[in-house]
């Protein structure tokens, strides 16, 4: 008996491998895993714990004995229902981010906006834009600004070139910016030092009195600049190697989200390593993104003759040189005279101690202007020039593209 149920065992083994064959790969796996509501016989029979043998009439009801092991397995070994994963295709995540984007709270603006803000563009802002008056940080290079100004009089006029307080000045002071928080940084020694390095300074014999005065030990303060600083529109940067008034003005404007006004790229800076930056790609994004540039304007038609008539005009006269410091050219005769009293030598050495009394620089030397007007020290009633923030190239395809695509709003989904 034992060897004629083996037999048939092996017989029905063959029978069911064949008919499996035949079976797809979805009618198996259905057969597989079937839902436990609704259980069939030969899962009864596996989930019963009382019969630990098969007997040949449940092997012969249910098929095949292999089979009915691996389903066994499989049902104890039941994972939990796959998760779904982010991809394009899967129309069901699809689904279910409609409910998560929600922007009707994050009103999208566009980079032109601010933009239009700043260049104060009237066929990009509205009446909404107005009523709204929004603020920016705008932070300038007031070293950079204080040269341009200096280098378009130079260019003008063929006068010496100095860094101008007036620059930073009407920068500061520029009507479309009412509204925003204006800040120029500035090194130290541009406000308060020695001629060379000093806004309106340059030397002995280019200094504007009018702006400068003298304090002692060879140290002048620009005043102008210095009642700014006390009114906190100008930050005074502690310059040292490598320029850190430009790194300053990187890291404020990266930390409050502001704008930067400079014509320097801050190319040199790419691989500074104490900026908030990656890399020198990271910075170039940057610069690209948040610096604008800047402009000086002079009235057109002027020239040196129409000078002279609106200088006779509004009774405006330089004072120019160390000589209209009371206070310096106190302190100048008495060193002379110390110099001269404490000295027996000849006349030749006591002219070069009283020429090193009074500087030895270029623009110390008496002759320096070469009898040509100093123009970077006239008013701006008498010389009107007027500051001009400049779009860079990218800014002004962001306009363009702003005006192409104005009426259209993009599509977001709200809550369902």
């Amino acid at each position: 008996k034992t060897e004629e149920c083996t037999s048939k065992t092996r017989g029905s083994h063959l029978l069911v491998d064949q008919r499996s064959r035949k079976e797809s790969y979805y009618e198996r796996a259905k057969s597989m895993f079937s839902p436990p509501c609704g259980q069939s016989h030969f899962e009864r029979v596996i989930s019963s714990s009382s019969s630990s043998s098969l007997s040949s009439s449940q092997i012969t009801s249910t098929g095949n004995y292999h089979h009915q092991h691996n389903t066994k397995n499989a049902l104890q070994k039941r994972k939990a229902p796959m998760k779904l994963f982010a991809h394009a295709n899967n129309k069901n995540r699809m689904r279910s981010n409609k409910k998560v984007i929600d922007n009707s709270n994050k009103p999208y603006t566009p980079w032109a906006l601010d933009l239009a803000l700043i260049f104060n563009w009237t066929d990009i802002i509205d009446e909404e834009m107005r009523e709204e008056k929004k603020s920016l940080n705008i932070f300038l290079d007031g070293a950079n600004i204080a040269w341009q100004r200096g280098a378009l009089l130079r260019k003008k006029f063929k006068c010496r070139q100095l860094p101008l307080s007036a620059g930073i000045i009407e920068a500061l002071n520029y009507e479309h910016w009412s509204n925003h928080k204006v800040i120029a940084y500035l090194p130290k020694e541009y406000v308060i030092g020695e001629l060379p390095n000093l806004c309106d300074g340059g030397g002995l014999a280019t200094v504007n009195t009018e702006h400068v005065k003298y304090l002692q030990n060879g140290i002048w303060v620009n005043e102008k600049l210095k009642a700014l600083v006390d009114e906190g529109k100008i930050q005074l940067v502690e310059r040292k190697e490598g320029g850190d008034d430009d790194l300053t003005i990187i890291a404020e404007a990266k930390a409050k989200d502001a704008w930067i006004c400079s014509n320097d790229q801050f190319r040199d800076h790419k691989n500074d390593k104490s900026l908030p930056f990656s890399g020198g790609r990271s910075l170039r994004e940057f610069s690209r993104l948040r610096r604008f540039e800047c402009n000086f304007l002079i009235a057109p038609g002027l020239d040196e003759k129409m000078l002279h008539a609106m200088q006779s005009a509004k009774g405006w006269e330089p004072k120019v040189g160390w000589e209209f410091d009371a206070f310096y050219k106190e302190e100048s005769e008495k060193k002379r005279r110390n110099i001269v009293s404490s000295s027996n030598s000849s006349s030749d050495d006591d002219s070069n101690n009283n020429s090193s009394a009074h500087g030895s620089g270029r623009n110390d030397n008496p002759g320096a202007l070469n009898g040509v007007l100093p123009f970077y020290a006239m008013p701006h009633e008498v010389l009107p020039c007027y500051f001009e923030p400049v779009p860079t190239a990218a800014m002004i395809e962001a306009k363009k593209l702003f005006e192409k695509k104005k009426d259209w709003s993009p599509p977001f989904v709200k809550k369902e």
